[in-house]
């Protein structure tokens, strides 16, 4: 399948489910690259506008790229009225974006799905000569029973699944090949709450995960609402993330 394909018909649930990024990371960003009005932001795979509507708040111009028309529409719904918001439908290795034309890109949860050779062109086009690229990540840390318990229930009932998308980037080093010198490395705690329709839809919402119709679908959901049990408290389960964002010129 097309990766710009991976997720129809998913926007709704994962606008839902998926978490934000940490504050923290947003503000680490904001005093780095003395980001504001002046200073605009293309966020590449936006998807449903998670990093996006972050990223306005800094009161900079921001454009959109997503070339999925399900998570695109569903960014425009939510974020379309305001001003400094542009949505853009092309992929992240042609974004259409003006020669030198933005200070900072970001891909939020999208840079494994990009042809890294391509998107490092694109982005050395339209980044302004002193321009930065942020690679960023929730990622899920896998020192707690929750994320291992997660981890082994979409290995036993996920045919597509080989480690979550974090894992698969660092394991093979293309975050560290992607950029021209060593990128900094920051990593913000984001934990997330959930409760048991979002914690399962947090899995349903995966490229990977399975689909009503297919084999085991029934006993995946029962596996995750059995782990969503055991660690629940007061109807709520907390799950151990971190923001992880690798900062680097190109």
């Amino acid at each position: 399948m097309d990766n710009t394909q991976k997720f129809s018909g998913k926007s709704d649930i994962y606008e839902q489910s998926r978490p934000a990024y940490a504050p923290a990371l947003i503000d680490w960003l904001k005093e780095e690259l003395q980001l504001g009005p002046q200073t605009p932001i293309a966020d590449i795979g936006a998807g449903t506008g998670k990093l996006t509507r972050q990223l306005l708040e800094l009161d900079a111009p921001v454009y959109a790229v997503e070339p999925n028309a399900d998570m695109r529409q569903k960014m425009v719904a939510l974020l379309g009225d305001q001003a400094n918001f542009h949505a853009i439908a092309t992929p992240a290795e042609k974004t259409g974006l003006p020669n030198h034309s933005v200070k900072l890109i970001t891909a939020a949860s999208a840079f494994h799905w990009f042809d890294a050779n391509a998107f490092r062109a694109e982005c050395q086009r339209i980044l302004w000569p002193e321009g930065a690229v942020c690679l960023i990540w929730n990622h899920r840390k896998l020192d707690n029973d929750i994320n291992l318990g997660f981890r082994n229930i979409f290995s036993r009932y996920c045919p597509n699944f080989s480690g979550f998308s974090f894992e698969r980037q660092k394991g093979t080093q293309a975050i560290e090949r992607f950029f021209s010198a060593a990128p900094i490395e920051k990593h913000f705690d984001n934990p997330v709450r959930y409760d048991q329709a979002g914690f399962v839809g947090r899995a349903l919402s995966a490229s990977y995960a399975i689909i009503p119709g297919d084999d085991g679908y029934e006993e995946f959901l029962d596996a995750l609402r059995q782990l969503f049990e055991r660690y629940a408290a007061d109807g709520f389960i907390e799950v151990p993330h971190q923001s992880v964002a690798f900062l680097g010129k190109v």
